[in-house]
């Protein structure tokens, strides 16, 4: 019943957006038929959201248009948005116009992809299926809004919290915030709170995390908390205990636990119009594709080997089991501080194969044949230009010969190279040699590290070069004139694509006495001259260092304590942006690839873009987004991409220390990792690194060959698959999709000469440019006489009208006025017909129109129905009967069949007179509907009529 009056409704409501277009059908067809045909972007459409064609900006438009719509799941579609999509509207709370956007009860979730699907949003809005959280995604979030920052909504941000256990009693809150320039779940993080309100009462002043004014049903909490399982929800005050019960509307880990989690409902209120909103006009070659910018899948690889054990025994960050990446050929090698490669956390197939290894990147399988045997741990790697890879870090003896802090191997077997060989030494008090980092670039292999002299190649005597130094790639020779000679350890280094710099950072504070404070650009030249570089630290502790340094494009990226990513301009070394996280903190590592930065860490809440100082990062941050240990930023722009947001977890929690991008684009990302989530969701064992490898950026085929066809009611499009395996296609009619579906072939309601074109989309969001436009060869003129959902004159009475009731000249006046379809027993009805007593066997049906010049019309097309039976007259004349018997008609005939409405609406009745049918001025469609039987569950009348003009 509920479905049927919502139905009936959007039918009525049709009938009066209609109303004006009726009236047009009085004026004389020669005035008419001088009309310029609508263009597809000004279509007379009612945006009430009832299908894809009808889909509106918002729920908001939607109630404006139609304010008796009931809340329930309606299309909706913005210029942000690539098709219609279907959401949940509240159509009922403080005037309507609400779309659900997010609800669940605890363990609610931060990251930009949302949980679950559009459709498990929309579907299942309340009751106990409803208390697993289930969030839009952000780029659905930000559709919706059509790009608007969510601070600047009207209406802020809506929740509905059940106060009772069993779900009868509910609180309405509202909130704003100042900061959020697109949407982001993460209502832990420091977002400024403007204003809120509980029901009644206006206040300000708190943040996302935490705001309210008792800590009764007056407070919103969406921080963690040990006493809740670290679930997070959009809790009440701690004064509010909930139970553990799987059917309670407001949850507690245990009955003394505060900060109750209640079942929430979150809504937004975009109150946007077609007036507010601008789609693109299509041009006739078509619409762009589409493909998602290149980046890592958040679900990590099935894991094939792993490594794990700490071989120095040491444990501390300093000491993860996996710290650098390198490939040649086939071959990815791991290095690090681990002791064995194995297939499972169990130890299938365990080997012991310290601080270096080898996996093959097309299976992930362990090489077996690359067995080199190292004494202390691998902090760096590279591919040196004769196909070896050099390994620098802690180890004193390779192979069983000396070789302290760097070796060249074979890639194939691990044997040391004897033709390269390099010794460091560090003659500081006490001290030992590292290799922190390695870059090759124009015949010079550059190391970083702490160390004091080298001695390789064709130097005979020991090289004095300190912290930093670089080396010939073909015989390991130092280069005796170029000594950076830093005062503290180098941490990161990295070769400027141009040659002319290094770039370097670590604990160091001067270079060749001149300042250069965690970080300098060091220029290549003889005497390794100092690029002016005077930065601000993100704290004044006086304890900070710098950890990670690469350069990308025309920016150098700068990351390490306390807790900050910079990005700098490449000619003026100026910083360009800011990043700093909260708990967890240091960036320790930085890799590029495709237009991408990779910023390693051992952060796990949330990442501050433009903030610049820890651990207060202040009022002029512009987003706050989940981070989990690794996240990426535009390296062109430097801002932060979301999009990627992995699910890892460490032995100790000391994230990313070396992060690497492979020949297939894969991301090798390596530290203390014990497990990732899958793409399919499953938790898995990861030992030391996990591999991301690269989702869908790549968009289906353009389909081709799209026809067009009409029959004046129908428009029919026709099309060749595309390649790729779309999985489904977008129609466009005129400047946006109005159809989607997964066939070659589509019918949509017919609009004279509307544009047409078709493009593939697929699962990943990706879709292809749009065929050309294709227009349906228009039949010939015509003028629509009386059109579907007109008002008719009507009578539904026991005793028989009239005798000349058929006639032109009859008078109608005391009949009834009744919007189509008329009738009873079928949700399509907007004018029911109710008797009192006894029910009339028969209806009956009247409808004037003009016609100027009837020479004009070449014939009259008639659509109806018999349901049961029907007889038509115009004029007075009988046109057709359907479904009735031969001979006269009498109120009280019987039809002859009982169809039902659905079957009689399917199989229209349709009748074509020619134009010498019509008379001058005004003509007279007059129509009786008879019942099978007294008692028939369904009765209706609905009629169309269209002149189709000479040529």
């Amino acid at each position: 019943m509920q479905n049927a009056r919502l139905l009936r409704l959007r039918t009525m409501n049709r009938a009066k957006v209609l109303a004006a277009a009726m009236a047009a059908a009085l004026l004389p067809i020669t005035l008419l038929s001088s009309l310029p045909p609508a263009a597809a972007a000004d279509e007379p459409i009612v945006r009430d959201g009832t299908t894809q064609l009808r889909a509106a900006a918002s729920c908001w438009e939607i109630k404006q248009a139609a304010p008796s719509a009931p809340s329930g799941i309606y299309w909706l579609l913005t210029p942000r948005m690539p098709a219609p999509e279907q959401f949940f509207c509240d159509q009922a709370t403080d005037g309507g116009g609400w779309v659900l956007i997010g609800r669940g009860r605890e363990g609610w979730k931060e990251i930009y992809q949302g949980v679950g699907t559009t459709a498990q949003v929309r579907t299942t809005v309340t009751g106990t299926g409803a208390f697993t959280p289930r969030q839009l995604s952000a780029t659905v979030i930000d559709g919706l809004l059509n790009g608007q920052a969510p601070d600047l909504l009207t209406d802020g941000f809506r929740l509905r919290r059940a106060t009772s256990p069993d779900g009868l009693n509910w609180q309405e809150a509202r909130f704003r915030v100042t900061n959020m320039d697109r949407w982001v779940w993460t209502f832990g993080a420091e977002h400024r709170v403007a204003s809120f309100t509980f029901g009644a009462g206006n206040f300000s002043g708190g943040l996302t995390s935490n705001f309210g004014t008792d800590q009764n049903f007056n407070r919103v909490v969406t921080s963690e908390a040990a006493a809740q399982n670290w679930t997070k929800g959009w809790a009440f005050g701690s004064n509010i205990r909930g139970t553990a019960d799987a059917s309670s509307h407001v949850w507690s880990a245990t009955a003394t636990a505060g900060n109750a989690r209640p079942f929430t409902q979150m809504y937004l209120r975009p109150r946007l119009t077609q007036a507010d909103i601008t789609f693109t006009p299509v041009g006739d070659a078509g619409t762009p594709g589409f493909s998602q910018r290149p980046l890592p899948q958040n679900g990590a690889q099935p894991t094939v080997w792993g490594v794990t054990g700490l071989a120095n025994g040491r444990g501390g960050e300093m000491n993860t089991e996996v710290q650098d990446f390198a490939q040649i050929g086939n071959t990815v090698f791991v290095g690090g501080n681990f002791r064995y490669v194995q297939r499972n956390a169990a130890g299938l197939n365990r080997v012991e194969q310290s601080y270096v290894a080898g996996f093959n990147v097309n299976t992930g399988e362990w090489v077996s044949t690359f067995r080199p045997v190292l004494n202390g741990q691998v902090k760096s790697l590279a591919v040196l230009p004769n196909g070896k890879l050099a390994v620098g870090g802690e180890f004193t003896t390779v192979n069983g010969a000396t070789a302290v802090g760097v070796a060249a191997l074979d890639p194939v077997s691990g044997a040391t190279d004897a033709a390269w060989r390099l010794q460091l030494e560090n003659r500081l008090t006490g001290a030992t040699v590292q290799i922190r980092g390695l870059s090759v670039r124009n015949g010079w292999l550059y190391l970083g590290g702490a160390f004091t002299h080298l001695t390789g190649g064709t130097a005979a005597n020991p090289v004095y070069a300190r912290a930093g130094a670089r080396v010939r790639v073909t015989d390991a020779t130092p280069d005796a004139g170029w000594n950076p000679a830093f005062n503290g350890t180098v941490v990161a280094i990295d070769a400027a694509a141009n040659g002319e710099r290094l770039y370097a950072s670590g604990y160091f504070s001067m270079s060749n006495n001149a300042t250069a404070y965690r970080a300098a650009a060091v220029r290549t030249v003889a005497g390794a001259p100092l690029a002016p570089w005077t930065w601000t630290p993100s704290t004044s502790s006086g304890t900070d260092f710098q950890l990670a340094i690469q350069e990308a494009g025309t920016r150098v990226w700068l990351g390490g304590s306390q807790h900050n990513l910079f990005s700098f301009d490449t000619q003026t070394l100026a910083r360009l942006s800011g990043n700093i996280t909260k708990a967890g903190g240091d960036f320790q590592r930085i890799a590029e690839g495709g237009g991408v930065v990779y910023g390693g860490c051992h952060c796990d809440d949330w990442n501050y873009s433009n903030a610049f100082t820890w651990s207060n990062v202040g009022t002029e941050w512009t987003s706050a987004d989940r981070i989990n240990l690794v996240g990426a930023w535009d390296a062109a722009t430097g801002g932060y991409i979301p999009d990627f947001n992995p699910v890892l977890k460490g032995r100790g929690g000391y994230g990313a220390w070396g992060i690497f991008i492979d020949s297939l684009g894969k991301i090798w990302t390596g530290g203390d990792f014990e497990s990732s989530v899958t793409a399919s969701g499953v938790n898995q064992w990861s030992g030391g690194f996990v591999i991301f490898p690269p989702r869908d950026a790549t968009a289906p085929g353009t389909p081709s060959g799209l026809t067009a066809t009409t029959d004046g009611t129908t428009d029919t499009l026709s099309w060749t698959a595309s390649s790729g395996s779309p999985s489904v296609y977008h129609v466009i009619r005129g400047d946006r999709v109005i159809a989607t579906t997964t066939q070659t072939t589509v019918q949509v309601p017919a609009l004279a000469n509307a544009r047409y074109f078709v493009r593939a989309a697929d699962a990943a969001s990706n879709y292809s440019a749009s065929t050309a436009v294709a227009m349906a060869p228009q039949p010939a003129a015509s003028i629509q006489l009386v059109q579907a959902g007109a008002e008719w004159k009507y009578r539904f009475a026991l005793e028989a009208p009239d005798p000349a009731w058929r006639t032109n000249g009859f008078d109608d006046s005391a009949w009834n006025n009744g919007t189509a379809p008329l009738g009873w027993g079928s949700p399509s009805i907007a004018t029911e017909l109710v008797a009192e007593g006894t029910r009339p066997l028969s209806s009956h049906y009247r409808k004037a129109f003009t016609v100027a010049d009837p020479g004009t019309v070449a014939e009259v097309n008639i659509v109806t129905r018999a349901d049961d039976g029907v007889v038509l007259y115009l004029n007075g004349t009988e046109v057709t009967r359907v479904n009735m018997p031969a001979g006269t008609i009498t109120n009280n005939s019987f039809a002859t069949a009982a169809p039902r409405t659905t079957f009689a609406t399917a199989n229209p009745v349709r009748i074509t007179l020619p134009g010498s049918a019509l008379t001058t001025g005004v003509n007279v469609l007059s129509a009786e509907v008879h019942s099978n039987f007294r008692s028939t569950p369904d009765h209706s009348f609905e009629l169309t009529a269209t002149a189709v003009l000479k040529p």
